[in-house]
Formats: structure tokens, sequence, C-alpha cells
């Protein structure tokens, strides 16, 4: 009598038994890998918080110095706007007769198309200052403003991004705007701050000497081409001030027949980001001032003529700067670079290092940390070296500095 798990053994010998078809072992396999790259790239990655575009921004801030018992503090308006230019007012409260001999009440505003701040003092026979050709060319004023925080709340939309534990992080309301409660520990100061989570714009700062509090006027920003200008009394003395350091140019080549070499450029700048100024600037110090080094009272290599190429990229209120040092400047100080890099336990906040995959540093590494100006970037072969600071979370970084590529000699402009 045949049994069933003998005929099963001969139909499976014979080739009659149902076999499950080849394809959907295939399927099964092609499932599994799009499974696993969207383990990787979507469900273990944080949520993409880039810099929001905020094309104009206005508001009233108050600000204070110094210890409970005697304070010196500011009341003033600010607005700013996508093509660079700022405004401002600032009165002086709470003065101390130490302070008399300040300034007690300000105008200022800055052009970004001259690259011009103006500031006049209410004073009687208050100053006129103009300064000329500061960097970067982009909201420039002598009042206070939230910009002045840009770095930190790059910062802390970094730590969201990558679940950062190197900064304390709480969601909370603010009336009807949501916000992130912040607090670090930066070159041995706490810092507590609030960011609006739609705009990244911080509302409010404390480092334990100064505080500034932001109101914005979320329902009326001004137009992203408005300028500003202030008045200037008839017959009054204006002090002009140039700031020759940066030397700006019309591209990057023509930056780089300046500095003596062929400067790279990024094509992985994150979506929305121009170049929207390109300077060059002595390279003597360069990149030791980068990652802290001591400034000394001779160049490091005086008969080094190369300067450092400087760019500014900007989207919105955003913006972040890179600069790069020439292959002998980077020779000359490449020996630092272990000690500056590698400090004690604890002085470069979230310090991490990441090798480089593609573009003219692949296989290179690349150094990230955050300090005051926003997450950081440096990362140095034979020939070129670059930070990059600014607005960008750290793996907006990372993927810029994948992207950087020579700029042509021969080229045109």
């Amino acid at each position: 009598m045949q049994t069933p798990s003998s005929r099963v053994s001969r139909e499976i010998r014979s080739g009659r038994m149902n076999r499950r078809p080849p394809s959907f072992v295939v399927t099964l396999v092609a499932l599994a890998i799009v499974f696993a790259l969207a383990w990787t790239f979507f469900l273990r990655s944080g949520p993409s918080v880039s810099a929001p575009v905020v094309n104009g921004i206005q508001g009233t801030y108050s600000w204070q110095h110094g210890p409970k018992n005697d304070l010196y503090g500011e009341n003033g308006d600010f607005s700013a706007v996508a093509a660079g230019n700022a405004g401002g007012r600032m009165k002086s409260h709470t003065l101390p007769v130490r302070y008399n001999s300040l300034i007690n009440e300000l105008n200022t505003a800055y052009d970004a198309g001259t690259r011009t701040e103006t500031t006049t003092s209410q004073q009687i026979g208050g100053p006129v200052l103009h300064t000329v050709g500061a960097w970067p060319p982009v909201w420039r004023v002598a009042t206070h403003s939230p910009l002045d925080y840009q770095g930190l709340a790059a910062i802390v939309r970094t730590a969201v991004e990558d679940g950062d534990d190197a900064v304390g992080i709480k969601p909370l309301k603010e009336g009807d705007r949501a916000v992130w409660r912040a607090a670090l520990t930066m070159d041995g100061k706490q810092i507590d701050l609030v960011v609006d989570q739609k705009t990244g714009i911080v509302t409010w700062y404390s480092d334990g000497k100064d505080t500034f509090t932001a109101d914005v006027d979320w329902a009326s920003p001004p137009p992203a081409d408005t300028t500003y200008s202030v008045k200037v009394p008839v017959a009054t003395a204006v002090t002009t001030v140039k700031n020759d350091a940066y030397a700006y140019a019309v591209s990057q080549a023509a930056a780089g027949r300046t500095a003596g070499y062929d400067p790279l450029i990024s094509d992985l700048a994150p979506d929305g980001y121009t170049l929207k100024a390109v300077a060059t600037v002595s390279g003597a110090y360069r990149p030791l001032l980068w990652l802290g080094g001591a400034a000394r009272t001779v160049p490091i290599a005086p008969h080094i003529r190369e300067k450092a190429v400087a760019d500014l990229y900007a989207r919105g209120l955003s913006w972040f700067t890179m600069e790069q040092a020439g292959p002998q400047q980077t020779r000359s100080a490449a020996a630092s670079f272990g000690s500056l890099l590698q400090p004690p336990t604890g002085a470069r906040l979230s310090y991490q290092q990441t090798t480089l995959q593609y573009g003219a540093f692949k296989g290179a590494t690349a150094f990230t940390w955050y300090q005051a100006s926003g997450p950081s970037l440096f990362v140095a072969g034979q020939r070129r070296a670059v930070f990059v600071t600014g607005a960008l979370t750290r793996q907006e970084l990372i993927a810029f500095a994948e992207g950087l590529k020579p700029v042509p000699a021969d080229a045109s402009k």
C-alpha cells in the first residue's frame, strides 16, 4: 500500500510536484531590498529641519546686559529682508551713571547693493558713521535682531534632525506658535534659547549675562526687496570706515586668480541656496584661525602670499559662509591640525568625524562640531583646506563638502 509520504517523495523525484515559481522568490528579495533601503534612508532618519525660507521679518526687541543690579539695556525695532537689506532703531534704558557717555539712541540701515551700513546718533552733535565693505555683505546693522542668533538656531535644528543629545531640546507652545526650548553649554557658558519651529527664528536668548527678547510681527513681514535708509541731518559730519580686509571679486574664478590657485566650489548646496558674494582675504593665519588657533604677531609663513577665498551662500534670511586656503598655506599649517582638531574632552560641542565619499576630498575625514556661528565643518587634503559654518545642518554640511570640485583656472570670468 502506497503511503502519502512515499507518493510525495516519488512526485518530487519525478518533477511532478508543483513548485513555487522562481518569480515569487525574486519578488520577495526585491521587497526585502526596498524595505531595507526605506529603513536606512527614511524610517531611521529624523525629520528634515533645514532652514525654512523666510523672505522678511520685522518686530520689536529688548536686550539687557550685565548683572541684575547694574543693567545696561536697549529697546528697539528690527527689520530685514532676503535681498540682504536691514534696518533698526534703538533707545537705551536702565542707564547707570557710568554709561552716561554712551550713545542713547540710534538709527541704522544697511544697503546690500552698496555694502554700506549707515548709523546716526540722536545725541547732540552725535556722529554719523558709514561702514563700507564689511564681510559678509548682508543684514549688517548697529542694533540687535533675531538674525544675530542664526548660528544657534541652526544648531537646534541639527540637534532635532540628528537626535543629538548634546543639546537639550523640549518642544513647547508659545501662544499659537510651536517652538523649541533649547539648552546647551558652549565655551564654558550656559546658553538657553527659544526657536520658532516654523521659521527657525530665535525669539529669546540668555547666557547669564545677555538676555534678548524679540516680539516678531508674524502677520506682516516686509517685502523681500525692501530698502532702508536713515536721515542724515544737514551739515552733519560723516565718518566713513572702509573695510579693506576682504577684497570682493566678481566670480570664483576671478577670486582664484587673485588668490593664486584654483578655488573649490560645490554643486551640492541645499536647494535654493545661491552664491551671493565672493572675496579674498589674507591667508596668513588660516586655516589655524578656523580651528581656534591662537593668533600670532608674526604670520605662520611670511613668505607665502596666497590669499584665502571666502564665499557667501544665502537663501531667504538664512546664510552660510565657506573659506578655503590654497596648497602652500595648507601645507604650512598641516602639522597643527591634529592638536587643534582634538582638543580636551568637551572643548568642542558635538564633535564628530565623517569620511567623505565623493568630490575633491573623497576619502578625507571631515570634522564637524557646533560653535556660535552655527554647525561647522573642516576638511583638508594635500592642496586645499576648507571651513564651512552657518545655517546648514550637519547632514547638509557633509553633502555640501562632498560636492566640492575645482573651478577651472582658465574660466573667462
